[in-house]
């Protein structure tokens, strides 16, 4: 099978003070590099929501139409973010028998059972935006990393599932629709941000990443490579005034992250080191304020493995519409290796049906 393979991704970061849009092209050799970025005053988006689609849509045709002209071609897949407290996890159990006597687990099982535990009960208003696959059970082994290939009666699953409200979603459609491109997918903001700045090591060990925007705060927790916890707290660095330390929204923003964290740390039986990025990370005194506040290591998020033309500086001010591209260039590449292991599979049944009948 030849899987039609797109020439440019496209990360497209709609803030609440800026829109960034990251082209890559994806090489010869599957590999991606950035061919250009652009960003973009924001206009009619606040704390992560469309309140104003005329000036939301303009900002995003404008944002488009320059990256447009600096690859001199078509954006290609346009995969765009998605913030705000309206965006809520949830956990959810699923179980697929899969044969009284046992055979192997295949890949169409353990679909089927994410399937099954993502079929949930929502209100007619709100729509599945990532369901995350935490654990799977075989049989009454728990915790199974990967279930593909063992032999097992029935599979369980438990996932993460992030849902948001259907209108804000299809308003972020409209606001691309309208510059007249079509969105691949909506992509939750924080996972966009940990495909271009957490190592898998990191998503595996545990870390804690905090997005401080504009006007919104971020606290998205990863642990055994998942997404396991998120909070969206409807303040940012423009509520905060120039002296942030001093800033009681802003020492109330920190304890009550704090509390949270200190709660999950009970949960999971450690304490997790933190990851910040956004525009007030840079900030001078940021990084040990939340240390002496949080008594955990504290880093500044910096993009990793990028490749293509974009600088150091731009690299670290744009990490969402690069993760935005990675996270789309990561579903391409698995995409990919699937139906590689698949043609694999097949052409071994092919020698073996011709070594057994000649």
């Amino acid at each position: 099978m030849i899987m039609r393979k797109p020439s440019v991704i496209t990360g497209l970061d709609i803030g609440s003070s800026k829109i960034s849009a990251i082209a890559c092209e994806i090489d010869k050799t599957n590999q991606f590099r950035i061919i250009a970025h652009v960003t973009h005053i924001s206009k009619g988006v606040t704390r992560g929501s469309v309140t104003d689609l005329d000036n939301a849509a303009d900002a995003v045709s404008k944002t488009l139409r320059a990256l447009r002209d600096k690859i001199s071609g078509n954006p290609g897949d346009i995969y765009v973010n998605i913030s705000g407290r309206d965006v809520i996890g949830s956990l959810s159990k699923g179980m697929v028998p899969i044969s009284l006597r046992g055979r192997e687990v295949t890949r169409s099982d353990i679909k089927r059972c994410i399937d099954a535990a993502a079929t949930i009960n929502l209100p007619f208003d709100r729509e599945i935006i990532h369901t995350i696959p935490r654990s799977f059970s075989v049989d009454d082994q728990k915790w199974v990393n990967d279930p593909l290939g063992l032999y097992a009666s029935r599979l369980s699953c438990e996932v993460y599932i992030l849902t948001a409200g259907s209108n804000h979603i299809q308003n972020i459609y409209k606001c691309v629709n309208s510059a007249g491109y079509d969105v691949r997918e909506v992509v939750f903001a924080p996972i966009a941000d940990a495909a271009s700045l957490l190592e898998a090591d990191e998503k595996e060990n545990g870390v804690t990443l905090i997005g401080l925007g504009s006007s919104l705060t971020q606290v998205s927790v990863f642990c055994d490579s998942a997404l396991i916890d998120i909070d969206t707290i409807e303040l940012g660095a423009s509520d905060f005034g120039d002296n942030f330390s001093e800033s009681p929204e802003f020492n109330g923003l920190v304890s009550k992250i704090s509390s949270r964290l200190s709660d999950l740390s009970g949960r999971i039986g450690r304490k997790l080191p933190v990851t910040l990025t956004g525009g007030m990370a840079f900030t001078d005194g940021v990084i040990e304020f939340f240390e002496e506040k949080l008594s955990v290591p504290v880093r500044l998020g910096v993009a990793k493995d990028i490749r293509g033309e974009i600088s150091g500086p731009d690299s670290m001010r744009l990490p969402s519409a690069i993760g935005l591209a990675k996270y789309a260039y990561e579903k391409y590449a698995k995409r990919l290796a699937e139906e590689k292991n698949l043609v694999k599979g097949l052409s071994a049944k092919v020698v073996d049906i011709f070594n057994n009948y000649f």
